[in-house]
């Protein structure tokens, strides 16, 4: 998940924005166009400090889902020539109830049924939050323990990951608030940079 805040704030190559996601909080330069529909198109650069290569993404903006849906690519050249790397789709909802929205492939699939578990899911978490509930911090601790460990050994080091661990780190991953893996990512950084690595 990625959280990004645009501004109409204009330097030398565009707009300017920020995020928070995993991979640390990118800077982001952005466009806007309308075609001669009225479409309004949106390209964005999202990059980083370190030496994570920028994600360029290339959408439309959707007024009745209040979206931008589009394509991301490690460069422009993909998306002109119709090769993302993949979809991607930033919604105007709070982070908090984005943690329970459905895959595309679930909206593909049958919408209806995707969107009303969607609306139980986002209450449930509201209550279980406002209502300081057990099962809400330990479902939290989980999740942080999940991610920093499993994201260590799929990245750097460690025993590599069955096809189990895969899934119940993506479904940790999918549960996090755009803070949380921001907040997360940075103690993965501090581990890999001070743990001795023999080769």
């Amino acid at each position: 998940m990625m959280t990004i805040l645009l501004e109409f704030r204009e330097d030398e190559r565009g707009f300017v924005g920020k995020g928070w996601s995993c991979q640390g909080c990118p800077n982001i330069n952005w466009s806007w166009s309308k075609d001669e529909s009225d479409v309004i198109e949106v390209k964005l650069k999202i990059f980083y400090t370190n030496t994570m290569h920028p994600l360029h993404f290339k959408s439309r903006f959707y007024p009745e889902r209040d979206a931008l849906i589009g394509v991301w690519g490690w460069d422009w050249s993909e998306l002109e020539l119709e090769t993302p790397s993949g979809k991607m789709e930033f919604r105007r909802i709070p982070p908090l109830h984005f943690t329970a929205y459905p895959s595309m492939r679930d909206l593909t699939d049958n919408k209806p049924r995707a969107l009303w578990k969607f609306g139980i899911a986002a209450v449930r978490n509201e209550l279980r939050r406002e209502n300081w509930s057990w099962s809400y911090f330990s479902q939290r601790r989980l999740d942080r323990i999940t991610r920093i460990s499993l994201t260590i050994r799929y990245n750097y080091f460690g025993t590599p990951l069955n096809q189990e661990d895969v899934d119940e780190l993506n479904a940790a991953t999918k549960r996090l608030t755009s803070a949380d893996a921001c907040f997360y990512g940075s103690i993965v950084n501090n581990i890999r940079a001070n743990t001795w690595i023999h080769t």
